[in-house]
């Protein structure tokens, strides 16, 4: 009988810990990547050329008095993002970089800054996303829903703005 109350309570415990890490690496909003109400965006477009550094492509920065902040959010809000359940592991343990390999791309950083000073970086499209995680200042990996596709549209409405 003692036996069937521990597989009991392991059982409940894997599916608990189960449970847990698919809402972790269900798609959230950037909000939910760990920042408030934003106060400030920067956004930069890069092309990067192995051997030769990266070049910046386009870049601007809204504030909530510039006019085009409603239309800079609108795409930050609508962007859904998907998180590995090991980030939860990563972002207390491992160091703050992200191994990438060596390729041209072009990718889009977005730096946001919130109400409270919370500041965190995006880094979309560059082969291996990542963000910042405005807790534990390390780089974690996550990707854009949509993929590499996504990321280009995104630059693309983005300098449309």
């Amino acid at each position: 009988m003692i036996w069937i109350k521990a597989h009991w309570k392991a059982l409940s415990i894997t599916l608990a810990l189960l449970l847990g890490l698919a809402w972790y690496s269900r798609p959230v909003d950037v909000y939910s990547l760990g920042v408030g109400e934003l106060e400030a965006v920067s956004v930069h477009v890069e092309n990067n050329k192995p051997g030769q550094g990266v070049d910046i492509v386009w870049s601007t920065g809204v504030t909530p008095d510039n006019p085009r902040w409603q239309s800079v959010l609108r795409e930050l809000e609508s962007l859904r993002f998907h998180r590995p359940p090991d980030n939860l592991i990563r972002a207390h343990f491992q160091s703050s970089s992200i191994k990438t390999q060596a390729a041209s791309r072009v990718n889009t950083v977005i730096h946001l800054t919130d109400q409270n000073g919370l500041y965190m970086t995006l880094q979309i499209g560059a082969g291996n996303s990542c963000y910042t995680s405005p807790y534990t200042s390390r780089n974690l990996p996550m990707s854009l829903s949509g993929g590499e596709e996504a990321a280009q549209a995104l630059i693309r409405r983005l300098q449309e703005i």
